[in-house]
C-alpha cells in the first residue's frame, strides 16, 4: 500500500466502471467519503422495486464499499426521475439535467464536509456532472481530478464523419447542445489533473486543446467477479457448421462503435463456421439482411448475470470500436480469458498476438481477416486465452497507487 496523507472524496454519478476508483482507493485506506446519486444495499426496499428499476438500481452498489462512507440521494433521485418523466425531458436535455442536478446535490453534500488541519483533500469527480464540486473544491484549496469519460469533442466528429460513410445504418445521433462542452470546458480549466484511461482519449483531448501537463493515462482494471469459476477455455481442434466460431459483441451497436463493418465482415464469411452474437441496445437502424442474417443473433440488452455467461460460452469478443474512452468490455473479457479482436482507437487492454489482434483499421476487409485467422487456427485462441489474464490489469492497488501519485 502507499502511503498517503490526503483523503480521497469522490463523486459518483451511476455505477461507472463498476465503481473502480473508490473500490481501489477504500481497499488501500485512501478514501474518505463516496458521494453517490443513489446507493441500494441488498434486500433493501428500493431492491424490492419491480422490473427493470429494480435491475438499474441493483447495480447501485458494490460489496467492496460495503464499509465505505456512503452518502447518497436515492429517495431525491427517484422523485426526480419521476419528474423528468412526467415532463418528458429526454435526450440531451436529460442528460444534462441529471449531470446538473447531481453536481448540485453532490456540491451540497462537499459543503458539510469539515476542513482537517494538516490533511489535504482530493476530490475525483466524472466529467460532464463536475462543475459545481469542482468550483466548490477549488474555492476550499482542494485538489480536483476529473475522471474523463469518454474522447470528448472528437468523438462527435468521428460520428459524423461515419455516418456519411455508413448512410445505410441511419443518421447520426444528434450532437450535444454547446452548452454541453462550454460546461465541460469549464470543468477541464478547474481539474488539477485528468485522467483519461488510454492513449486514444488523450491525444484526443490534446486535439481539442487540453493541456498536456494536465492530461495522465490511467487504465481501468478488472477482477473477475466469480474468479472460481474462471477456467482454462476448451477449443476444438477444428471449426464447423455443427460448432461454429462463437463471436462475442458486447455494447451498444452503433455505426461508432463499428458494428457495421463487425457485421458485413461476418456475413462476408458464408463459406466459414461463423456465429455472431450481439449483446447490448441498438443506436442504429440494422438492413434487413443483417437482422435476419442466420449468422447473426441480437439478443438485445441483458442482465448482468447473463452478459456474464455469454463471456463464458464464447470463443472471441470483437471489440471494433472507431472511438472508445476505454472499453469496459475488453476487461471483462480478460477476466475470462477470452480472447479480443480489438481496435486501435481505445483501451490498450490487447498486446496484438500474445492476447488477441489489434485491427490495423476498422473496415470489413480487416475483421473478416481477422475471423478467418482464428476459424483457421484453433490452437491460437487457445494460446490467447492462456495469456489472457494480466495481474496489472486486475490490480486495484495498481489504480489507487496512479491516483495517490496525483497528490499534491
Amino acid at each position: 500500500m502507499t502511503a498517503s496523507h490526503s483523503r480521497w472524496i469522490t463523486c459518483h454519478l451511476g455505477a461507472r466502471e463498476h465503481y473502480a476508483v473508490p473500490r481501489a482507493l477504500h481497499h488501500e485506506h485512501h478514501l474518505q467519503l463516496l458521494i453517490a446519486d443513489a446507493w441500494v444495499k441488498p434486500g433493501s426496499i428500493w431492491s424490492r422495486l419491480p422490473g427493470a428499476l429494480s435491475r438499474r438500481l441493483s447495480e447501485r452498489y458494490h460489496p467492496d464499499l460495503a464499509c465505505a462512507n456512503v452518502r447518497h440521494f436515492t429517495l431525491a433521485l427517484m422523485a426526480r426521475e419521476a419528474l423528468w418523466r412526467t415532463q418528458r425531458t429526454s435526450g440531451w436535455p436529460l442528460l444534462m439535467e441529471r449531470n446538473r442536478w447531481f453536481g448540485t446535490r453532490a456540491a451540497a453534500a462537499l459543503r458539510r464536509v469539515p476542513d482537517r488541519a494538516g490533511t489535504p483533500t482530493v476530490v475525483f469527480a466524472h466529467s460532464y456532472s463536475a462543475r459545481e464540486v469542482f468550483t466548490l473544491a477549488r474555492s476550499r484549496g482542494w485538489t480536483t481530478v476529473l475522471g474523463q469519460i469518454d474522447p470528448g469533442e472528437e468523438h462527435f466528429r468521428i460520428v459524423e464523419r461515419l455516418a456519411t460513410e455508413w448512410p445505410e445504418f441511419g443518421k447520426a445521433p444528434p450532437a450535444p447542445p454547446a452548452a454541453y462542452f462550454e460546461s465541460w470546458r469549464e470543468e477541464c480549466a478547474l481539474a488539477t489533473w485528468i485522467v483519461v484511461n488510454s492513449d486514444w482519449a488523450r491525444e484526443s483531448l490534446q486535439h481539442a486543446g487540453i493541456p498536456p501537463a494536465k492530461l495522465r493515462v490511467i487504465p481501468i482494471p478488472y477482477t473477475p467477479e466469480h474468479p472460481a469459476e474462471v477456467n482454462a477455455r476448451d477449443y476444438p481442434r477444428v471449426f464447423t457448421r455443427d460448432r461454429p466460431l462463437r463471436v462475442l459483441y458486447v455494447g451498444h451497436a452503433s455505426v461508432a462503435k463499428g458494428v457495421p463493418a463487425l457485421l458485413e465482415a461476418v456475413a462476408g464469411l458464408s463459406d466459414l463456421p461463423v456465429a455472431l452474437r450481439l449483446v447490448g441496445g441498438l443506436a442504429m437502424e440494422v438492413p434487413s439482411r443483417f437482422a435476419q442474417h442466420p449468422a447473426i443473433t441480437w439478443l438485445g440488452p441483458v442482465s448482468r448475470s447473463d452478459v456474464m455467461q455469454h463471456y463464458r460460452d464464447s470463443d472471441v469478443l470483437v471489440f471494433p470500436s472507431f472511438s472508445d474512452g476505454f472499453g469496459m468490455a475488453q476487461v471483462e473479457a480478460q477476466g475470462w480469458r477470452l480472447p479480443i479482436i480489438a481496435s486501435r482507437s481505445c483501451g490498450r487492454v490487447v498486446e496484438d498476438g500474445v492476447n488477441g489482434i489489434v485491427l490495423d483499421e476498422v473496415s470489413a476487409d480487416a475483421l473478416a481477416a481477422a475471423l478467418r485467422r482464428v476459424i483457421g487456427a484453433p490452437n491460437l485462441l487457445a494460446e490467447f486465452s492462456r495469456r489472457a489474464v494480466d495481474d496489472r490489469q486486475s490490480s486495484t492497488a495498481a489504480l489507487s497507487d496512479a491516483l495517490v501519485a496525483l497528490e499534491p
